[in-house]
């Protein structure tokens, strides 16, 4: 790991490619025995692929996989970089598999690259980088929902997620500069959403200064956890922001995010993301939810011609691969267009308009509304707002109102309610009172994001027990 390949580490962890890829031609002719540009070329494919998807591109690389694996075996088995190098490609593979639903082979890449870390930590304790791959593997099979535990049981897969995570934490402390932005990646991420330190994540980002204007990895990272912390405002100013050079590869994800962000505010300018994403986008991942949320955009706006015709274009494009999609067509399918106050506070909880969407609801009552999975979006949005607000005490009423209503809906109001107070009595210290509530998320079966909603229980459960 000379000067030139670190170098071409960082451009493609920055989503340059090209330069990466100019970078490690350079070093292949100047130094040919050097066997790292291999692996370093394949962070080309594991960032085009999981970050840009594009089916036709992972078809035409899929078979450099096995290629590149056979010729490590040409390399120096007493580095401590072999073991490593193929581990860390089956690891990139795993994750490119699953985002094109190959789900068998990439659980059986992951388990392979998972028992090549472990036999290099083994033979080489000292080699430092094998911790950030080993710590994030962990973490996230400490956390793999009761369900489908007794994959990891038939894989031998075991993972300690205070262990996990404490691994990757030494290694950003680490000075050694290779493969440090991906301890970052996988650290803040997982601190966010396994560990729920929602403000540790952020400070990682500051406090490291990671660069969220020219790297365009942290930028979507940064932008990605501040939608998702409901912090719409933050995640416009970092798009708006960023570097738009031609040097990067081409993202359409940021302009989803984009329109995401500004939807939650109500800005009609919104839509104007969502087409262009639709447009560029090679990925059969949100499209179909970008099309929902088209037709919100025109609704709001009164334009009914046009968000009929967004929420006929469900279902024509795109694959319900992911919970987002399956919920749009779901509402394409079956769904009339929600309350159109409810849908306004819905919106502007999620983006963080916390005010503003509580005086929309406080002039309503329940008796407004005549379904029931209205009533129980009501109760739960006002603990959600007022959750969001630090009203605890209001916060808990809510949810476990909506709890009560929603136990054996098929919506997703009851399960995540539970899981926020469960949250909220852990933030306060009543152990048992969150194990509990954590535990009634796993309970509750057969309602939409059910599997993401019960990992982060599990994580809960995970905290609460050290495991």
């Amino acid at each position: 790991m000379n000067e030139r390949c670190l170098s071409a580490y960082q451009r493609f962890m920055e989503m340059n490619v090209n330069q990466g890829r100019i970078l490690l031609a350079q070093e292949i002719k100047s130094n040919p025995k050097n066997a790292l540009p291999l692996v370093l070329i394949n962070y080309e494919d594991f960032i085009s692929l999981v970050f840009n998807e594009n089916p036709d591109e992972y078809n035409r690389r899929l078979p450099l996989k096995d290629k590149r694996l056979a010729l490590l075996e040409n390399t120096d088995r007493n580095s401590p970089y072999y073991l490593f190098s193929k581990a860390l490609l089956y690891f990139q593979w795993s994750m490119i598999q699953i985002k094109y639903t190959d789900y068998w082979n990439a659980a059986w890449d992951f388990r392979k690259s998972y028992f090549l870390f472990q036999e290099n930590k083994k033979k080489f304790p000292d080699f430092p980088y094998t911790d950030i791959f080993l710590g994030a593997q962990e973490t996230v099979i400490s956390t793999i929902p009761k369900g489908y535990k007794w994959i990891s049981n038939i894989m031998g897969l075991k993972g300690h997620m205070q262990h996990g995570l404490s691994l990757l934490k030494s290694s950003i402390n680490n000075s050694n500069k290779p493969f440090k932005e991906e301890a970052f990646l996988y650290l803040v991420y997982l601190k966010n959403y396994i560990e729920n330190d929602i403000e540790g994540a952020s400070q990682l980002i500051k406090n490291h200064q990671l660069d969220v204007k020219n790297n365009q990895l942290f930028c979507f990272m940064s932008a990605n956890l501040a939608l998702n912390n409901k912090n719409a405002a933050l995640t416009e100013s970092i798009l708006l922001n960023r570097n738009k050079s031609t040097d990067y590869i081409p993202f359409p994800m940021l302009e989803y995010e984009l329109g995401d962000a500004k939807l939650r505010r109500l800005a009609p300018d919104a839509a104007f993301h969502f087409q262009q994403f639709i447009a560029t986008s090679k990925s059969n991942f949100y499209i179909k939810d970008a099309c929902m949320n088209l037709a919100y955009c025109y609704y709001l706006q009164g334009d009914m011609k046009r968000a009929n015709q967004y929420k006929e274009k469900i279902k024509l494009i795109g694959k319900t691969e992911c919970d987002a999609d399956k919920q749009a067509q779901q509402f394409a399918e079956t769904g009339s267009f929600p309350d159109k106050d409810l849908l306004k506070a819905r919106l502007m909880n999620d983006g963080g308009y916390n005010d503003k969407a509580l005086d929309i609801l406080q002039a309503k009552t329940i008796n407004n509304f005549k379904k029931e999975n209205e009533k129980l979006e009501y109760i739960y949005r006002l603990g959600r707002i007022y959750d969001e607000l630090g009203q605890d005490e209001n916060a808990m009423k809510y949810y476990n109102q909506a709890i009560q209503m929603g136990r054996h809906s098929t919506e997703y109001f009851a399960s995540r309610a539970a899981l926020q107070a469960g949250i909220i009595v852990e933030h306060k210290g009543q152990r048992k009172e969150a194990l509990d509530y954590f535990q009634q998320v796993l309970d509750m079966d057969d309602h939409e994001f059910k599997n993401s909603i019960d990992q982060r229980a599990k994580a809960g459960i995970n905290r609460l027990s050290g495991h």
